[in-house]
Order: structure tokens, then C-alpha cells, then sequence
């Protein structure tokens, strides 16, 4: 779970459970995992003793993104147990603290920030893409792909709209709006 806190009056406002607010608002979530289990009979895995976890969480001053994946239980569409896990990002409206929307993603989502310059906010998981979505409806605009298998971070220069993308392995991606511009790679000094 997670709160609201008040900066001024130095107190927690109020809590947020992201599991019980998806099931009880499924109707503003869309589903994207592509035939991963997450809640009621396609997103079971939030139910069968799996357990979520928020990742990361970004805000423009109106709207907080809220990022992070579940992790456990088995799925069998093959005939063969595999390990199941999905993520999801939900946004929610500030001055009102309402959740508006919700998403359900194939992938788990690791880093959120927001970028003022595309006034998009952009994720970054466990799929060697970045996904930008629209900051206020929650509708994954384009998605990019990195260098990293993983992104772990996405660290941006607002004043610039320069982000750079890490995570797995040894490249750092820069990108510019939604376009890669150049990646870095770091090696192993010796002495």
C-alpha cells in the first residue's frame, strides 16, 4: 500500500491499495498483458496468492502515475507451468485524489517519469521498451525500444527533454521526446 502525505501538516492523508482499487474499479482498467493472468478470471494472479508490488511513481502537479508489477503463481497456456507476472499503471487526479484509470501490461513496470516537454509520462520494464503515455487519460501513446533488456531507471533533464534509460547490462540510452538519439557504453577500467 501507499499514501498520500501531507507536506504541510506533516501527516498521512489518506492510503492507497492498489489491488483493491483495480478490483473494485475493473471497468476503468484496460487489459494489455496479452493473456496474462492478473485479476477476476484474466487477472487472477492478484487473487491466488500473488503478490504486487509499486515500483515506482511519478506526478506532473495534477496527475500521479503509479507503476509496478505482480510476481508468483503459474499460468499453463502451453501445457507447461511457467512462472506468471504482469504489470500495471494506474493514474490518479491529485487535487481530487480519485483514481481515473488503470492499465494492465504484459510487461512489469520498473521506472516512471514524467517528461514536461512531451507531457507524456514514460515507463521503462521488464521488456527492453519505454512506453510513453498521455498524461491525463493514461493511453500508451508510442512505445521505443532501448538497449537495456530491463530498464531500471529513466532519468530526465526537464529543461532539455533529454532522458537517459539504464538498466540491465552495460548501455545507457539517451533520447530525446520519443526518439533514441544515442547510447553509451560502459566497460571495465583496468589499472
Amino acid at each position: 500500500m501507499k499514501g498520500f502525505w501531507d507536506g504541510k501538516a506533516r501527516r498521512l492523508i489518506e492510503m492507497i491499495n492498489i489491488q483493491s482499487t483495480l478490483e473494485k474499479y475493473k471497468g476503468l482498467v484496460t487489459n494489455e498483458a496479452q493473456g496474462k493472468n492478473f485479476m477476476g478470471n484474466s487477472w487472477s494472479s492478484l487473487n491466488n496468492g500473488t503478490s504486487s508490488w509499486v515500483s515506482s511513481m511519478s506526478d506532473n502537479g495534477d496527475w500521479l502515475a503509479v507503476g509496478g508489477g505482480t510476481e508468483g503463481g503459474y499460468t499453463s497456456m502451453t501445457g507447461k507451468a511457467v512462472p506468471n507476472s504482469a504489470g500495471f499503471m494506474t493514474l490518479w487526479h491529485l487535487p481530487t485524489r480519485t483514481f481515473t484509470s488503470g492499465c494492465v501490461t504484459r510487461e512489469t513496470i520498473n521506472a516512471v517519469v514524467y517528461n514536461p516537454t512531451i507531457d507524456s509520462f514514460v515507463t521503462g520494464g521488464n521488456e527492453g521498451r519505454i512506453s510513453f503515455w498521455s498524461s491525463t487519460t493514461l493511453v500508451r501513446e508510442r512505445r521505443s525500444w532501448n538497449s537495456p533488456a530491463a530498464t531500471y531507471s529513466l532519468s530526465l533533464d526537464s529543461g532539455s527533454g533529454i532522458m537517459a534509460v539504464a538498466g540491465s547490462g552495460d548501455l545507457l540510452d539517451c533520447f530525446v521526446h520519443h526518439t533514441k538519439t544515442s547510447h553509451l557504453h560502459f566497460s571495465a577500467c583496468s589499472n
